[in-house]
């Protein structure tokens, strides 16, 4: 990273973007402060798991190839630009022990949840597959945003997943969507993980039966999810915005998920900490060789305060690919979107 760039966000400490990036900081510790009931961990079930972090993290997160790819649709609505059918699939994922879901308020619901939105009278060759961030509860204002940007630069049609333990797929009791993807629990965290990627290449062989190009597209959480993916999906297009090389490190030291930092504190205070090596492969770190397609770029902002840039830019250089920066702060990436998109598409193009 250039010099200036580093001392300049040194140097800097109140951006316009702080207006929303420290609220939203503020109302996560609100939110979270406190403790998610959950199953206690059990020595059979927590020894099930800390071998996995010794294991090639490939082999934990692979597709089962006898998986099938049929989703059943709903019926469309009308969106105003779009027409939104909603689809179902039974997910591909299997947990590597049922005993986290024996309580039913933690299972992550085992139906596959995808959103379609298409241009009305509209045929297209491309798909665009959106994964979103953390605690995101549904896709109105993305649908007003970035899927109109996104058709507007690459006229495809748009998916997007609901990740586990979001949107429709959220515990009945839970306190927020999203509340026990990163609630703290190390066995829980890691196969809400698993089970991401594990849907997105399914959705991804899906999508590729039908279209000639896949674009796949996270932001945040979504970003990191995508940045996993590209070590088993190939001939598509990536771009992972504002993701980190290591999330789980990054959200236990941020403000968004206190609950993770109690978690942790308890266990050291048990003398516990070795239960996280649960969690050592979802590092990108622990991937190397890096597998990327080709056409994979990461996207940062020089004053993100939940992603700080030189964990992305970190990233970048890890997997070796093109790095794009923009102004602004976790939460003002649509302020620069369209034109992220619009030099990115271009790379693409150029390559083929």
């Amino acid at each position: 990273m250039n010099t200036k760039i580093r001392q300049l966000v040194r140097t800097l400490h109140v951006v316009p973007s702080d207006l929303l990036e420290y609220p939203v900081i503020n109302y996560f510790q609100y939110r979270n402060n406190g403790y998610l009931e959950d199953l206690l961990l059990t020595d059979n079930l927590i020894q099930k798991y800390l071998y996995l972090h010794e294991k090639k993290p490939r082999s934990l997160f692979s597709l089962d190839s006898k998986a099938k790819r049929r989703i059943l649709w709903k019926k469309g609505v009308d969106r105003g630009l779009f027409c939104e059918s909603i689809g179902s699939a039974y997910t591909p994922y299997k947990p590597i022990s049922e005993a986290i879901f024996t309580d039913s308020k933690f299972d992550p619901i085992k139906q596959l949840v995808i959103h379609r939105y298409q241009k009305k009278g509209k045929e297209h060759s491309t798909a665009f597959l959106f994964i979103h961030g953390y605690a995101e509860s549904h896709f109105i204002f993305h649908e007003q945003m970035y899927f109109r940007l996104a058709y507007n630069q690459f006229k495809s049609d748009i998916f997007a997943l609901e990740l586990p333990y979001h949107h429709h797929r959220v515990p009945y009791d839970s306190p927020f969507s999203g509340a026990y993807f990163l609630n703290g629990n190390p066995v829980r965290m890691f196969e809400a993980f698993r089970q991401s990627v594990i849907e997105i290449q399914f959705l991804i062989n899906y999508l590729k039966n039908k279209y000639d190009r896949v674009i796949l597209f996270g932001v945040s959480l979504g970003g990191h999810l995508v940045a996993l993916s590209t070590q088993f999906v190939t001939d598509i297009d990536c771009i992972a915005a504002l993701a980190s090389p290591f999330l789980f490190s990054l959200a236990s030291k941020s403000n968004i998920v206190p609950i993770a930092n109690n978690y942790i504190q308890q266990h050291k205070e048990q003398g516990l900490t070795s239960y996280y090596k649960i969690l050592y492969s979802t590092n990108l770190k622990y991937f190397y060789p890096y597998t990327t397609n080709e056409n994979t770029t990461i996207i940062g902002g020089l004053y993100d305060r939940i992603v700080p840039f030189n964990l992305v830019w970190k990233l970048a250089k890890m997997l070796g690919k093109q790095l794009y920066r923009y102004p602004g702060g976790h939460l003002t990436l649509l302020a620069w979107f369209r034109s992220l998109i619009g030099q990115i598409d271009k790379q693409f193009n150029s390559s083929v």
